[in-house]
């Protein structure tokens, strides 16, 4: 197919009739080039991805407004006994979370079959995880994590993923939010405290990790009373999380203990407050974002492509790289929640890439198992850091599109010639420069550039013109025009 010049205000006309939707199309979808693969017939048509999440409330609202499909085009499976697809999430609240996943992937891949399932508790995640194998689903996308550790891969959770991962499915979960929310160090029975400054009414909920066996740890939230004592008001369990509990005012902190075992390295996760100058970036992947067979996502903003300072970044406990790659976020996939954030975000971006290029492989006769399309979306990433695999972004930011533009240069004859550049992208472009003898004239956004030089002297002069498309495919074309 031909490539035609597109301008974003295009993009999202040809993305709205494409999806049917009657609100607006994530500004991620031409970050990674999805619209270019829709221009060659490719948009998720046949492929099956599921969306596994704490909750789908609002979801009659979603299908109302047409941002996703009836419900009768889509699969539903709870595994939440208590609450059933409406679900609650971790802090026990009613949540939307997974119908805006699932609206993501929809306006990355609009052809593509969503299966919705959400679970609650620990059992029924590694329960999920088994159905969706069974139902030979390829491709899931879990924008979730759980803040029990270990963190090193081998923990319940993470082996359900592995499992799953071994029995074809490629999936694919956040890295998390915890950069700022994450501790790690070594405490003794006596126990280290973390500062905590929380807001009256929000909640605090604590999960607590290590390797290693023979070891016991716990982490505690305490408030302080008006005498200068502490009084303890929640402890980890079994499970090594704490009950959440909301905060009416006054002081608080964390306090990490190591009750029994040689001394090992602590991971301490905060669920919703910043653990401030205690924070540990490194290492601050949750599970089941450290499994081995985890496509692990971190987030960059899709404006600037800067990785966000939130992001989760590993090394793991056992020292693998985490994340993979990294997707858009800050993005509005639905008009009523404008400004998704978080790599949950930036995760069903990934789930929608991986059902385009799942199509074309197989179009193509080639491998599109889940190894396959993970090693085609972490070789095909776009390096944002300029330097290769970073611990923060892994290979860049997902894409689909890697084919520059093509351009057409255009001068007319004499002391003032008119330059006029047309960009021709299967996707959108981003912009067209424009360099005379060295010096910039003239940056457009979008596919045209026109600008009219003045008094030339006579002689030889060279034209340079630079366009780049959205998923960051570059194209430098260069004409040397005479005046005479």
């Amino acid at each position: 197919m031909r490539p035609v010049p597109v301008t974003i205000a295009a993009a999202l006309l040809v993305a709205a009739s494409a999806t049917s939707a009657l609100g607006v199309v994530s500004q991620g979808v031409f970050r990674i080039g999805a619209d270019s693969l829709w221009a060659r017939g490719i948009d998720g048509a046949g492929q099956t991805v599921a969306v596994l999440d704490q909750g789908f409330d609002g979801l009659d609202q979603s299908i109302a407004a047409g941002e996703l499909p009836p419900l009768d085009q889509m699969t539903v499976k709870s595994f939440d006994a208590a609450n059933g697809i409406t679900g609650r999430d971790q802090l026990e609240a009613a949540t939307q979370h997974g119908v805006r996943m699932a609206e993501i992937i929809r306006d990355v891949a609009p052809g593509v079959h969503l299966v919705l399932v959400n679970y609650h508790s620990d059992d029924e995640f590694i329960a999920a995880t088994r159905w969706i194998a069974d139902q030979g689903i390829p491709i899931v996308s879990h924008s979730n994590s759980i803040l029990g550790g270990p963190f090193d891969g081998t923990g319940p959770l993470a082996r359900a993923v592995d499992d799953a991962a071994a029995r074809g499915v490629l999936w694919i979960n956040s890295s998390g939010n915890f950069a700022k929310r994450h501790w790690r160090g070594t405490a003794d029975a006596n126990g280290v405290p973390i500062p905590l400054s929380p807001q009256p009414d929000e909640t605090l909920a604590f999960g607590i990790g290590w390797s290693g066996a023979g070891v016991n740890a716990v982490v505690s939230v305490e408030r302080q009373q008006d005498d200068g004592s502490w009084v303890e008001m929640a402890r980890s369990d079994a499970t090594h999380r704490t009950v959440p509990i909301t905060v009416d005012g006054g002081t608080w902190r964390a306090v990490v203990r190591q009750l029994a075992g040689a001394p090992v390295p602590l991971d301490v996760f905060s669920r919703t407050v910043s653990l401030g100058s205690a924070a540990v970036a490194d290492g601050s992947i949750a599970t089941p974002g450290d499994a081995a067979g985890s496509l692990t996502v971190g987030a960059a903003t899709w404006g600037d492509l800067k990785v966000a300072d939130y992001s989760s970044r590993g090394p793991t406990e056992d020292g693998r790289q985490k994340p993979e790659i990294v997707g858009p976020t800050y993005v509005t996939s639905n008009p009523a929640f404008p400004g998704t954030g978080g790599t949950s975000a930036s995760t069903p971006h990934v789930a929608g890439a991986a059902a385009l290029v799942r199509q074309q492989l197989m179009a193509t006769g080639q491998p599109a198992d889940a190894a396959a399309l993970r090693a085609y979306l972490v070789a095909h990433a776009r390096d944002i850091e300029a330097k290769g695999v970073d611990a923060a972004s892994g290979a860049g930011m997902v894409r689909v599109d890697f084919a520059p533009p093509l351009v057409r240069l255009g001068v007319t004859a004499g002391p003032r010639p008119v330059i006029r550049v047309q960009a021709l992208d299967d996707g959108t472009m981003n912009s067209v420069t424009v360099t005379l003898d060295g010096r910039q004239v003239t940056r457009a956004l979008g596919p045209f550039a026109r600008y009219r030089s003045g008094l030339l002297k006579k002689g030889r002069h060279r034209i340079v013109v630079t366009a780049e498309d959205s998923s960051g495919n570059v194209v430098t074309s260069a004409r040397a025009v005479m005046v005479r």
